[in-house]
């Protein structure tokens, strides 16, 4: 398992400078991660790349990330991740508008479980984008 400093040199310079200023938040990001690829893969099986595994990750984690951080913290942080050069603009815009959903349900509370059935019903309702079918 890589060390927390492996780990921090692996984000982007958006994620860093994020952390450099909010340097609390690190284990709340971290758990959270750890949580959103976990429900995915119990879920899904899987977690894949523009398909609805990856749209529900992306809405799971911003929700968690909206409870714990706050909505506007989660907000510039999820938005600091899809910051990196050679994203694909589509995936990009893809994943920014998962974020924004799960932001909008992680803002109301709840439990992870709670998270993660809305974020699973905002998917299969058609609110979160996907690229692959």
């Amino acid at each position: 398992m890589p060390t927390i400093y492996q780990q921090f040199q692996d984000l982007n310079g958006a994620e860093k400078a994020y952390l450099r200023n909010h340097p609390h938040h690190v284990l709340a990001l971290k758990e959270s991660r750890s949580a959103a690829f976990a429900e995915t893969q119990r879920r899904f099986g899987k977690n894949a790349r523009n398909d609805k595994s990856d749209a529900f990750r992306h809405c799971f984690w911003s929700a968690l990330l909206a409870r714990e951080l706050g909505y506007v913290n989660a907000l510039a942080f999820t938005s600091a991740h899809e910051n990196f050069p050679g994203n694909n603009i589509k995936e990009k815009q893809m994943d920014l508008h998962n974020n924004r959903a799960g932001l909008d349900i992680g803002r109301n509370k709840g439990s992870n479980a709670q998270l993660s059935t809305r974020c699973m019903a905002a998917l299969q309702s058609g609110k979160l984008k996907i690229m692959v079918k």
